[in-house]
């Protein structure tokens, strides 16, 4: 699902991640701009980000729907291969690559991660939430038929059934994100040294744990009654109070 643009085809999910990659970035220059952290470092942060968040992303589906996929398909041709790169990601794989990537960033280019750990954090949020509207404009990642108030009908959605109605998990995942990156946008303005990238992984683990219940596509990998986000979702929030809980334990330590 997409549209016309100077007779070129522009799809939604790719016209909303480009969306929200530039605005997020060009939000991050500014601030950048505001604490005078370099431009040119953060154009690296973002390369890496991007590249290893792309690979991640589709890793992460590749492993959870290998079943679903038909390979000797995919390969038969550039034109399948091209357009398998061209969709299905799933976040939590991009947002382990993309983070990952931070440590070789500061291995080869020696680049003190720490002072751009903020922005990036607030840009990230901004960019999550655009693509959610990407997933919601194409109907991919799709929430359960609901006889509810608040719903979605797709009208020739590839991907999500069409002519039902569908609980809007993906705008409700969008909304969410845009209210979480303001709060951290005013945390840092505020103070910008206060470490905010635990309030984004617990508060996005949280949300996407609920969210999971409400989504009506299942080819997304699952372990018992658990998808396979919700599963990342509790390590994550388990590692995250593990890693809080050590650094109060030894702040009071020291303070004493």
């Amino acid at each position: 699902m997409g549209f016309h643009l100077f007779g070129l085809f522009i799809p939604y999910y790719g016209f909303c991640i480009a969306i929200g990659v530039v605005s997020s970035f060009l939000i991050g220059l500014l601030l950048c701009k505001k604490n005078k952290l370099s431009g040119d470092e953060l154009i690296i942060l973002y390369a890496y980000l991007l590249s290893f968040g792309f690979i991640g992303a589709k890793l992460l589906y590749a492993i959870v729907t290998f079943k679903y996929i038909d390979w000797a398909e995919t390969f038969s041709s550039m034109e399948n291969f091209v357009e398998f790169l061209c969709a299905g990601y799933v976040y939590y794989g991009g947002l382990i690559g993309g983070f990952g990537a931070l440590f070789l960033v500061q291995k080869i280019h020696s680049i003190q991660i720490k002072k751009y750990i903020n922005i990036l954090t607030i840009c990230l949020a901004i960019a999550h939430a655009c693509g959610r509207i990407g997933c919601a404009l194409t109907g991919c990642c799709f929430g359960k038929e609901t006889t509810g108030i608040l719903y979605f009908i797709y009208k020739d959605s590839y991907v999500a059934p069409c002519n039902i109605k569908l609980f809007p998990v993906q705008a409700i995942e969008s909304a969410s994100l845009f209210i979480l990156a303001l709060v951290l946008l005013i945390i840092y303005l505020k103070n910008s040294d206060f470490i905010n990238w635990p309030v984004y992984f617990i508060t996005y683990s949280i949300l996407r744990f609920i969210l999971e219940f409400f989504r009506g596509d299942l080819i997304r990998g699952t372990f018992g009654i658990l998808s396979t986000s919700q599963i990342i979702s509790l390590i994550l929030l388990t590692g995250i109070t593990i890693y809080l809980t050590i650094i109060r334990i030894k702040s009071t330590k020291n303070s004493k």
